[in-house]
């Protein structure tokens, strides 16, 4: 198990057994963190068609991954001194970490389609392009991070909304 995922757990453990009871800068620092994430755009690769896919393009979650990476760590990064040794901390720090998985892809998709972008910008030229440089061995890894993150997430809003109480006062 990694540090980042033993700290995942040791926040959610905590906030099930009543150990970690967030408030004030806690829950403020979790709150700053959820609503800027979910105010994300999601971005194309430069002259991207939008995708008639409701989940957009592989790239356009690579490249939101990478955005979500550089918010956690600055929002880490600007309440350490407050927080240095809360689980919220550590909740968002684990965030960053594996958010920023992609941001080496991010930037060779970048570089990529610089050099390389089809003539067509169809839907099918797209598609194929994405297949061919995300294959599926590296969809699989994205898919295992997105997870981690949706569980990293919901443990920061339990902590936020006080859902982690279980009906306590």
């Amino acid at each position: 198990m990694t540090q980042a995922v033993d700290a995942v757990e040791a926040a959610a453990i905590a906030l099930g057994q009543g150990a970690w009871n967030p408030v004030g800068e806690e829950q403020a620092m979790g709150g700053m963190f959820l609503s800027h994430r979910d105010a994300l755009e999601p971005r194309r690769l430069p002259d991207m068609p939008a995708s008639r896919d409701p989940q957009g393009w592989v790239s356009q979650h690579v490249l939101w991954l990478e955005d979500a990476a550089a918010l956690a760590a600055s929002v880490r990064d600007r309440w350490y001194a407050h927080l240095p040794t809360s689980h919220m901390t550590a909740l968002i720090s684990a965030y960053a970490d594996q958010a920023a998985v992609a941001v080496p892809l991010a930037d060779r998709l970048r570089a990529t389609w610089d050099a390389e972008r089809p003539d067509s910008l169809s839907q099918e030229q797209v598609i194929w392009w994405e297949q061919w440089h995300v294959p599926a061995a590296e969809r699989q890894q994205l898919d295992a991070v997105t997870h981690r993150l949706i569980v990293i997430g919901s443990v920061v809003v339990a902590a936020v909304t006080g859902a982690w109480s279980g009906g306590r006062s």
